[in-house]
């Protein structure tokens, strides 16, 4: 029992994670400030190269690209690298099931 939800976590964490954070991302609002959760903000460091992504993510979903770009040039990129990232893991991990390796998670 226990191995099997450990096979199942390994197999849909990664793009449950993602998918779900794309979700939250495309329907929150970008024009609410936040507290930055930076940890080089946090230390005084005065630039933290993921700032603005979540609203630059928000901005693309809303197809406010001039936007996206200006809060952080990444977040448009961002998207597609987690989308193609989630397709990949879908096509193996759920619509072609058996091609996923469980060999790896055998004792011994």
């Amino acid at each position: 029992m226990i191995k099997s939800v450990h096979t199942y976590r390994a197999k849909h964490l990664e793009w449950m994670v993602f998918t779900i954070g794309l979700v939250a991302l495309a329907l929150m609002s970008p024009d609410t400030d936040a507290p930055s959760l930076c940890l080089f903000d946090r230390l005084g460091v005065p630039y933290c190269p993921g700032e603005g992504i979540g609203h630059s993510i928000s901005y693309t979903f809303r197809g406010d690209l001039s936007s996206a770009l200006d809060a952080n040039i990444f977040g448009p990129f961002v998207i597609l690298m987690l989308s193609l990232r989630n397709i990949y893991l879908i096509k193996q991990n759920v619509i072609v099931p058996n091609t996923y390796k469980e060999d790896i998670y055998k004792d011994g």
